[in-house]
């Protein structure tokens, strides 16, 4: 198994997603170009921190710098160790994220192992003769599983049947005519009534006492 590599990726700052390998024991940050990694800030000093790797892992140190050194929010004042996944903030606009990677030639040391694995071999199996049967005719199956038929009842014939005709029997067409006559009279009449003249009501006999009656 190869040994891991850890490196820098930039989440915050001037150009974000880029990588800085951690290849050596100590990795110097800074604002000047003669630091192993050169951080483009106003905020960040000329030599602002140093990343140092030792047995029991790598670690962070501030080298006194203005704005600080901040490790998950909290600001360093000694060497602190790193587990993946830290943001290390170079005053308030650079953070960068604290990784590990495997690197390519590692990967090709993998791959003739693998190769080397044998495969196991796939084991055909004989087949499995079966005595032969005699077909079956698929028609001889269903006389077999068709009940027999039975003869329906004359009873069970003729209540159906009756039945039906009950729930056909309804009120006569002459009883319909003779109400829808007796409704329009009786709408006609209430009319004839709202519409009729004071002088109507006064000539029938019932309403000659109501008040103005009779008409002069």
């Amino acid at each position: 198994m190869p040994a891991p590599n850890f490196q820098l990726t930039m989440r915050l700052g001037a150009t974000p997603g880029k990588t800085y390998p951690l290849d050596k024991e100590e990795t110097l940050v800074g604002r000047e170009l003669v630091n192993d990694i050169t951080l483009s800030d106003p905020e960040v000093s000329r030599r602002h921190a140093r990343f140092v790797i030792r047995e029991e892992g790598v670690f962070v140190e501030d080298l006194g710098s203005t704005n600080g050194t901040f490790l998950n929010g909290v600001r360093v004042s000694g060497p602190q160790q790193l587990r993946l996944g830290d943001e290390i903030t170079f005053g308030e606009k650079v953070v960068l994220v604290f990784e590990r990677y495997i690197k390519e030639e590692d990967v090709s040391m993998i791959t003739p192992e693998i190769e080397k694995t044998p495969v196991p071999e796939m084991r055909q199996e004989e087949p499995v003769f079966e005595p032969f049967q005699e077909a079956v005719s698929p028609i001889s199956i269903q006389e077999e599983a068709q009940p027999e038929a039975r003869p329906l009842e004359a009873d069970a014939v003729s209540e159906p049947g009756k039945a039906v005709s009950e729930r056909r029997r309804g009120m006569p067409t002459w009883m319909v005519i003779l109400l829808i006559a007796i409704v329009l009279i009786i709408c006609l009449i209430a009319i004839t009534m709202y519409f009729m003249p004071a002088s109507w009501w006064c000539a029938i006999d019932i309403f000659n006492l109501l008040p103005g009656c009779p008409l002069p």
